[in-house]
Parts: C-alpha cells; structure tokens; sequence
C-alpha cells in the first residue's frame, strides 16, 4: 500500500523507452504496457527506493510550479495504480 511515508522503487523486470516525448513501460512477463505524460515520467525516475512520496511530491511542486494539494492527490493515484499493475513496489 503506498502512504506518503512509502519510498517508492521501480520493479526492476519493467522495461521502459522514450517515445515522442512519452514514457513508455513496459511488463515483459505479460507485454502489458503503460504511457506516462512528463510528470509522470519524472515520479517514474523519482522512484529510486530512497525517497518518500512526499519527498517525489515536494519535488513535483516545485519543478511544475504546482498547488500541493493537487500534486499530493495525482501523485498518489498514479503511484497506487503503478504499484496495482506490479510496477512499483515499496522499500522497507
């Protein structure tokens, strides 16, 4: 479950590539595939494991210049909808 305390981590068995300005993602074990808009993609290469949710939310505001709170609620949806399709976890 992804809390703003959770330190996010890319799955390691996702496969990504730029397309036109589009990140896409890729789940070899099925082919399932995802795209991600460019904040997306920048939470996507925020998930390294050592910072929070609220730490990806802090930086999200500040480099889009965004209300907190609207950052808050689209970064945790996109994180539990990455973490629901298995391709972000959580580190301990």
């Amino acid at each position: 479950m992804i809390v703003p305390e959770s330190r996010p981590v890319k799955s390691a068995a996702v496969l990504t590539q730029e397309v036109s300005g589009t990140l896409v993602l890729l789940r070899p074990d099925d082919g399932q595939y995802y795209a991600l808009d460019e904040v997306g993609s920048r939470v996507w290469t925020l998930c390294t494991g050592t910072r929070s949710v609220a730490d990806l939310v802090d930086t999200i505001c500040q480099e889009f210049d965004a209300p907190a709170e609207r950052v808050t609620a689209d970064v945790m949806g996109l994180l539990r909808e990455l973490a629901d399709e298995r391709l972000v976890g959580t580190t301990a």
